[in-house]
């Protein structure tokens, strides 16, 4: 994890447990460079992202000032029902790693659906304040995504689209969250030593035919994500 986000996680943390109270002053760059032995560009990397999430304020001759409390240390929610994944608005971004016919259909994680001709190969990464927190890996039955198109799957959440463009409607969906670990790859993406903690999402859908039109796999950072489950 690069040290400027090690430190936005730290200020932020110090802020959810009121070592940094709502009001008070935020110690100076030069306090908190000498705290963690770092650069003075880094603290201040870190300081600028607390700002644009507004928890801080700069004020000139002042100081710096928690202005609030972060709502979450969570970054996103894995959602856990169909309404919830369609009408979902992340405040996040993203970069195409791949956008590629595929070279072979997929595998069918759920084990249901028929495969079919042709598909899609899409690859992202998901950020926040430039800190990437997923790998997703995606197919599209082709036809679906010609009809849609790159910049229709350019949204935080692609299955958005395809609920509403898709001809027919959705015929099933299925999601399994799994616990794993970051292979080499991934955990290069994600900023991650080898061996972390993760959470792997895997989606499949199928249209009214029983086509497999859509499958997915997530592999998201465990310590920036939760699933929560109203059991009653």
């Amino acid at each position: 994890m690069p040290m400027y986000a090690q430190l936005l996680a730290t200020f932020r943390r110090r802020i959810e447990t009121g070592e940094w109270a709502i009001g008070e002053r935020v110690p100076t760059l030069d306090d908190l460079t000498n705290e963690f032995g770092v650069a003075r560009v880094t603290v201040r990397h870190a300081i600028g992202l607390l700002e644009a999430e507004g928890l801080i304020g700069r004020y000139r001759g002042r100081g710096t000032f928690v202005l609030k409390a972060p709502q979450s240390a969570i970054w996103y929610r894995i959602p856990v029902s169909w309404d919830e994944l369609v009408g979902l608005t992340p405040d996040i971004d993203f970069e195409w790693l791949d956008n590629n016919p595929a070279e072979v259909a997929p595998t069918p994680f759920h084990g249901k659906g028929e495969v079919a001709a042709e598909y899609q190969f899409l690859r992202r990464r998901l950020l926040r304040h430039h800190i990437p927190y997923c790998v997703g890996i995606t197919y599209i039955e082709r036809t679906a995504f010609d009809a849609i198109g790159t910049q229709g799957f350019g949204a935080p959440i692609p299955l958005a689209m395809l609920n509403t463009h898709l001809k027919g409607g959705i015929g099933g969906a299925e999601q399994t969250i799994r616990v794993g670990t970051a292979e080499l790859a991934t955990a290069r993406l994600l900023d991650l030593p080898p061996g972390s903690p993760l959470m792997v999402v895997a989606r499949s859908v199928l249209d009214v035919r029983g086509v497999l039109v859509y499958e997915s796999l997530g592999y998201f950072r465990g310590d920036f994500v939760e699933a929560h489950m109203q059991l009653r």
